[in-house]
């Protein structure tokens, strides 16, 4: 059996330095770190996860939660796999696991999240959505338990770390976007006039259309299972003589596109669309989407690495970490400045 002394005879280093280096030690150099690897790696050397656990006190396992998945809609959203992906292929480079904690309603989720750290099954927890007086959020808040939302948290901004997009400005660029090629009349869709990823998006949208001296629009809402919304939407874009939409997420457009298609509406000869996420769905079919790539990936490893931060350090200061953006130009936009 392989032995830590093995691994330091190895990478001419002592015992010690092997085992600072198992835990990420800031005292050791990168440099070290990749020779102790390379030696464990050459040895076949399987930490003993166990001893590990009992000598530091952690778990060395993290829970995910997911939003309350109220309908079959949240669950077809490509966003939470690549998430979960990104999160999890941070978690096993720093010998961490994860486990996920969903359910539809948010007084399940509390009490899941409740059982696993009470039963010590986990370190820390990453928080997938943010809801105004949060059950989970109180909970973890109140227990001092270290956790990292993803996206812009509603309550406890200052007492709390998380990784976001600035959604604000992201909206205001698609706003630019579209009024460089010509657009005047640009709506905003969504599925969801409650969450903050929403909120964030519409306002910068308001802002983006008021700086240019355009007239802003309420929201339209979407719900194909309410056909009063579907009339409503569609009467809009009839009326306003609209020429642009900007719509939440991908999924949406999708379903958006199809609507339009029923009413002789085409994108982008009749209509053009910038969307959000760049997810799979958004190159699924022609017209291609025009949407903005959130960079999943970097809010996944940067939401682990900070709440690994925070396990390891309980006096790590809260921040807001924001990750940039990068807008994809498909099919799905038409510049009307071109036109014949």
């Amino acid at each position: 059996m392989v032995t830590i002394k093995d691994v330091a005879k190895k990478a001419g280093v002592n015992p010690s330095t092997v085992s600072r280096a198992l835990k990420n030690s800031s005292s050791i150099s990168q440099k070290t770190k990749d020779r102790v690897k390379r030696a464990m790696n050459d040895l076949g050397y399987v930490p003993n996860l166990a001893a590990q656990m009992l000598a530091s006190g952690l778990t060395y396992c993290v829970g995910v939660v997911l939003p309350p998945l109220s309908g079959p809609d949240r669950l077809s959203e490509p966003f939470f796999m690549e998430i979960l992906t990104a999160i999890n292929g941070e978690a096993t480079i720093n010998n961490f696991t994860v486990s996920i904690a969903t359910s539809d309603t948010l007084s399940d989720l509390e009490s899941q999240v409740q059982l696993m750290y009470r039963q010590k099954r986990v370190d820390g927890f990453i928080v997938l959505y943010s809801e105004e007086k949060d059950p989970v959020c109180q909970f973890l808040m109140k227990y001092k338990i270290p956790f990292v939302i993803i996206g812009a948290p509603v309550d406890y901004e200052n007492e709390t770390t998380y990784v976001d997009n600035d959604n604000q400005l992201m909206a205001k660029t698609a706003v630019n976007y579209l009024n460089q090629r010509g657009h005047q009349k640009i709506l905003f869709v969504t599925n969801d006039q409650k969450s903050e990823i929403y909120l964030e998006r519409y306002i910068g949208y308001q802002k983006g259309m008021m700086k240019l001296g355009l007239k802003s629009y309420n929201s339209a809402l979407f719900d194909s299972k309410r056909p009063e919304l579907l009339e409503a939407f569609i009467e809009t874009i009839q009326r306003e003589k609209i020429s642009a939409l900007m719509i939440i997420g991908d999924v949406l457009s999708i379903k958006i596109i199809q609507f339009l298609s029923y009413y002789g509406f085409t994108v982008p000869d009749d209509i053009s669309i910038v969307s959000f996420n760049n997810s799979s769905y958004a190159t699924i079919l022609h017209p291609y989407l025009t949407t903005f790539d959130i960079n999943v990936s970097s809010l996944g490893r940067l939401s682990l690495h900070r709440l690994i931060e925070k396990i390891k350090d309980s006096q790590t200061q809260n921040e807001k970490v924001i990750v940039p953006f990068t807008l994809e130009e498909r099919e799905s936009v038409r510049n009307l400045k071109k036109r014949n």
